[in-house]
């Protein structure tokens, strides 16, 4: 069976694999999560099936944060990790939760934030804008193309070819 997470570069891989950890880790991926996940798969990889490739993320029973996060590029992506991470964990906040994070994803993300080490300083701001992000209108998804892709209001020309995407 052919991997339909290959043509992911490694650190794409590493972004889904880490929010597909944080969004399952409490036993129930949300509609919301799955969705956006969903979303995010089939932007990433056009020409396959996109519940195949939440399928087989799922299906990877590793959670080696730690090597995940050593395949990130950089700070930038690191601190773009720490702002999705919280959005994914903020967004499945349970009717019984007190806090915007429930106690299991809470866990996990203080686990990505040790592996990510960080300064307080930049998980504070990635946190700042991921606050800030929440509290727009713009769905989950949105921000997340934002952050991953750089999309603001139009794609790149690259993008666009990259996805198949007819433009004029």
């Amino acid at each position: 069976m052919i991997d339909p997470l290959a043509a992911l570069k490694p650190s794409q891989r590493a972004q889904l694999k880490v929010l597909c950890w944080v969004a399952s880790v409490d036993g129930d991926v949300a509609a919301e999560e799955r969705a956006l996940l969903s979303k995010l798969s089939a932007r990433l990889l056009p020409l396959e099936d996109p519940q195949d490739a939440l399928a087989a993320l799922q299906a990877e029973q590793e959670t080696d944060v730690e090597a995940w996060v050593a395949q990130l590029q950089g700070s930038d992506e690191r601190m773009a990790l720490v702002s999705l991470a919280f959005q994914m964990a903020c967004s499945s906040q349970g009717e019984e939760d007190d806090s915007a994070i429930n106690a299991a994803e809470r866990v996990a993300y203080r686990r990505l934030l040790d592996a990510l080490d960080l300064p307080d300083a930049q998980v504070q701001e990635a946190e700042w804008a991921a606050r800030q992000a929440l509290k727009e209108t713009p769905a989950l998804i949105d921000r997340l193309n934002q952050l991953l892709f750089g999309w603001g209001a139009w794609p790149s020309v690259a993008a666009l070819e990259a996805s198949g995407t007819s433009w004029l």
